[in-house]
């Protein structure tokens, strides 16, 4: 509960841009990077959380596709202090 409100706050994602992505609670990095990887996005830096990390895709659906491997909650990154607001090369 204390992370999902603060989550409600923030933007929704918007395609193409960096998200924050939270998978269950003790998931390992392996199973982030598995998630993420399942959704056909790739990984622009880990947040000092195995479990949270900030990925970006292609995909327009890309936030469903999250969801859809196991991730908690996909929130904009921009919204977030601390995560990139622009892609990284």
């Amino acid at each position: 509960m204390a992370v999902g409100v603060p989550l409600l706050i923030v933007g929704a994602p918007e395609i193409a841009r960096p998200v924050l992505v939270i998978a269950p609670p003790g998931s390992s990095v392996v199973e982030i990077l598995d998630l993420v990887g399942r959704a056909d996005g790739r990984i622009l830096r880990g947040t000092g959380l195995a479990w949270m990390a900030v990925a970006v895709s292609e995909h327009p659906d890309f936030p469903q596709r999250l969801r859809d491997a196991g991730a908690w909650a996909v929130v904009n990154a921009s919204s977030v202090a601390g995560c990139p607001t622009t892609r990284e090369p």
